[in-house]
């Protein structure tokens, strides 16, 4: 079976006050149609929304603990339409395929892990499909391009999708390392 490769261009919406401005990529993704991924949707104090829209994907949201604009891993929860969906990840691995975010949606289950030491470059597997993302470009010209190995529903690929507007560092070793000094010295600057 043949790759299908889709990109989605980023976008940014700064009117306003900064704290409603939005970013994101869209674009038109073949059989799949419009997509759209939003971050922050909404904010809940300390927590921020990732969310994907289409016009054939499920609506997926994820919360987490922003860092940032975009939510992070940290206390994250995921939903595919009304469903919450578990998310289960060991932290303390000191492999990539180790960290990997592990979650079962409507039966199937899935890992989102790092595919390189950069943040840019990350898969969505499941058994017989693979969604692989990379985030590429400078400036206006940023992408989100994603490679689709096997026959993928438009489940997964609005799973890939969602996943590009979560702060996902801490899937390599090197970026857990990077967010725990960034969040040290953050916690350090209250205390001055």
């Amino acid at each position: 079976m043949q790759p299908h490769t889709y990109s989605l261009d980023r976008w940014e919406d700064r009117s306003g006050h900064r704290l409603t401005w939005k970013f994101g990529y869209r674009g038109a993704a073949g059989e799949f149609g419009w997509i759209e991924v939003t971050y922050p949707a909404r904010r809940h104090g300390d927590r921020h929304v990732a969310e994907v829209r289409g016009d054939t994907v499920p609506t997926v949201s994820f919360d987490g603990w922003a860092y940032g604009r975009k939510p992070s891993l940290f206390s994250g929860r995921l939903s595919v339409g009304r469903d919450g969906i578990r998310l289960q990840r060991n932290r303390w691995a000191q492999t990539r395929a180790g960290r990997a975010l592990r979650m079962r949606v409507a039966g199937r289950e899935y890992r989102y892990l790092a595919t390189s030491a950069r943040h840019r470059d990350r898969a969505l597997v499941r058994h017989g499909v693979e969604i692989r993302t990379r985030r590429h470009g400078k400036g206006s010209r940023r992408k989100a391009t994603f490679t689709v190995l096997g026959p993928a529903d438009a489940t997964d690929l609005s799973l890939a999708a969602v996943m590009c507007g979560v702060n996902t560092r801490n899937l390599t070793r090197g970026g857990a390392v990077r967010a725990f000094l960034s969040r040290s010295l953050g916690w350090l600057e209250i205390f001055q």
